[in-house]
């Protein structure tokens, strides 16, 4: 049986290889959308059987896109895409995920079948009870190092991190968090352990966060 897709990607050229990728396996791509506002006009003239969405640009975004198409049509499935081997330093958790969601790292994926098989099971797990499934296993690294340090930043700290590479100053981040300004500099602080930063006059503390945590994302460099 055909499947047809919904392709949902800001980067115009990752989505040109992902479409042409698709179509070469026998996937039909019923269209491709590069704004997350155009999404519901496309599902009302098209009926995908699953909806590919590239989270990293605004994960929070994807994720409302994807529910409101769940609510057009419970049994469609999803599939997101990830340069983030933890969801957090996109902005979001595993719970806050619609059921089903097949979430593929892009990096730990170098065999296109591999997100063939996650289209087909986006729809036998629509049923299912778990939250979500992580393609190709639950290390997404062939550093297991670089795997535990995620795991032991806490979800603040994870926040903090991901507020700092995206600009904010330490009293704004002190505001969406409620606290003072020296518990947010305590924080990075920690952070800066964690990571085994230090930072130098040429470099300072928050430029280093932000460059590690755009490594991390797979950018090489601040948007």
């Amino acid at each position: 049986m055909t499947i047809r897709i919904l392709l949902v990607d800001e980067n115009h050229y990752e989505s040109l290889l992902t479409e042409s990728a698709l179509r070469s396996l026998g996937i039909e791509v019923a269209d491709v959308v590069h704004n997350f506002s155009k999404v519901a006009g496309v599902l009302a003239h098209e009926s995908p059987e699953v909806l590919i969405i590239t989270m990293d640009a605004d994960a929070i975004k994807a994720v409302v896109v994807a529910e409101k198409a769940r609510i057009k049509n419970p049994n469609i499935g999803l599939v997101f895409l990830t340069h983030a081997p933890d969801l957090r330093l996109v902005g979001i958790s595993e719970k806050e995920l619609p059921s089903g969601v097949q979430v593929i790292l892009k990096s730990a994926v170098t065999d296109l079948h591999v997100l063939v098989d996650a289209i087909h099971r986006s729809i036998d797990d629509i049923t299912s009870r778990g939250k979500l499934r992580w393609v190709a296993g639950a290390t997404f690294t062939d550093n297991e190092a670089f795997a535990s340090i995620l795991q032991s930043l806490t979800h603040v700290q994870i926040e903090t991190l991901r507020l700092v590479a995206m600009g904010s100053s330490n009293s704004e981040i002190a505001r969406i968090r409620l606290v003072t300004e020296k518990a947010v500099e305590h924080t990075i602080t920690r952070i800066l352990q964690a990571l085994s930063i230090v930072s130098n006059p040429r470099h300072n503390a928050r430029v280093l966060l932000s460059r590690e945590y755009y490594r991390w994302i797979g950018v090489s460099g601040e948007n």
